[in-house]
């Protein structure tokens, strides 16, 4: 993996790191290549889905604690097609489509739509996942909050 992404937030960008660490000898990480003592610091900012084939959908294993802070609820377990704004067609569903599809890795910048107004954008980068049998099974994602800058605000928006 030869990607030279410009990233906002160190937190994505060692998480990208981390990820690229693992990938050895042309294959992709796995699962089991990650290890939560090695990467404390960006445990808050972690996402990991199931990549389910027949029919194809993604289910939240594991949400990081600062990612749910931003979310409009836990969706830990929960299916992407169960979600309104996460099902088929949706941006993010097509992302991680897109990341099974082409196993490599995708860079988004998605407008924020949490509950705290400070914020202008959401950082993530969608990671692939191998599985033993050399298919994507999971996606490893992390996710930023980047603040509107400049942005003055009363503490009533937080």
């Amino acid at each position: 993996m030869n990607e030279d992404f410009k990233f906002k937030s160190p937190s994505v960008r060692r998480g990208y790191e981390y990820w690229r660490s693992k990938c050895k000898d042309g294959a992709l990480a796995s699962r089991s290549d990650l290890d939560p003592i090695e990467i404390p610091a960006i445990l808050p900012h972690i996402i990991l889905l199931d990549v389910e084939k027949n029919p194809r959908d993604f289910r939240y294993r594991l949400i990081g604690t600062l990612v749910c802070k931003h979310l409009l609820q836990d969706w830990t377990g929960t299916h992407m097609s169960e979600i309104e704004h996460q099902k088929p067609p949706s941006t993010i569903w097509l992302n991680c489509e897109r990341v099974v599809d082409t196993r490599r890795p995708l860079k988004a910048n998605t407008p924020y739509i949490g509950p705290y107004k400070e914020f202008l954008e959401a950082e993530d980068i969608i990671l692939p996942l191998e599985g033993p049998d050399g298919s994507i099974n999971m996606l490893f994602v992390l996710a930023d909050y980047i603040r509107k800058e400049n942005h003055i605000f009363a503490r009533s928006e937080l």
